[in-house]
């Protein structure tokens, strides 16, 4: 059964950057809400999250975010959330500033961890090999939100650019007559002097 309830705003994740931000998807659970089954995830972001998302990220527009994943608890104390984020994302191309729709598909698979275990495994040797990224607990709060979020901008193509457009920077004409190199013409003008 889709689970859609998430606590308000109080929640104190910000994204990156500006800690007085509001978090754009403060898709919050608490982990007395997941059952030792587990729980599926589907929540498609609102039209004010979405709008929150694009000014967060700066882009034109975000036209669909969606997240369709399962939350469940770990053999230990931690939690595990692996599903799938699909948005489409608008963004201005880096040569002609058109807008660029992007589609984002992404992975996600994060375990949820009590601060004191998330900093133990991060002090560790780091697997390359894990199947998932360790994330620190606030308290008995699980940011799903938060995740979904970075994944997106972990996701999206930082040069955006449209189809055929290419970027030719302006060169300096050189005077097809003058074959003298710059050394030349500044001695040719400290001879004038």
């Amino acid at each position: 059964m889709p689970d859609n309830s998430f606590r308000g705003p109080d929640h104190d994740s910000h994204p990156a950057g500006d800690v007085d931000a509001p978090l754009p998807l403060d898709w919050v659970y608490e982990a007395d809400q997941v059952p030792p089954g587990g729980i599926e995830i589907k929540r498609t972001a609102t039209d004010d999250e979405r709008a929150a998302v694009a000014q967060a990220l700066n882009v034109l527009s975000c036209n669909s975010l969606r997240l369709q994943a399962r939350l469940k608890r770990a053999p230990d104390s931690g939690y595990r959330l692996r599903g799938k984020l699909t948005a489409d994302v608008v963004q201005a191309c880096v040569v002609t500033l058109a807008p660029v729709l992007e589609t984002v598909v992404a992975d996600i698979a994060v375990e949820f961890r009590p601060p004191e275990d998330a900093r133990e495994a991060a002090g560790g040797v780091i697997d390359l090999d894990a199947e998932s990224d360790i994330e620190p607990m606030d308290g008995t709060s699980i940011p799903v939100g938060r995740i979904t979020y970075e994944e997106l901008v972990a996701g999206l193509n930082a040069y955006p650019r449209r189809p055929g457009a290419s970027f030719n920077p302006l060169e300096e004409a050189r005077p097809a007559h003058s074959t003298a190199g710059p050394f030349a013409i500044l001695s040719k003008l400290k001879d004038k002097k």
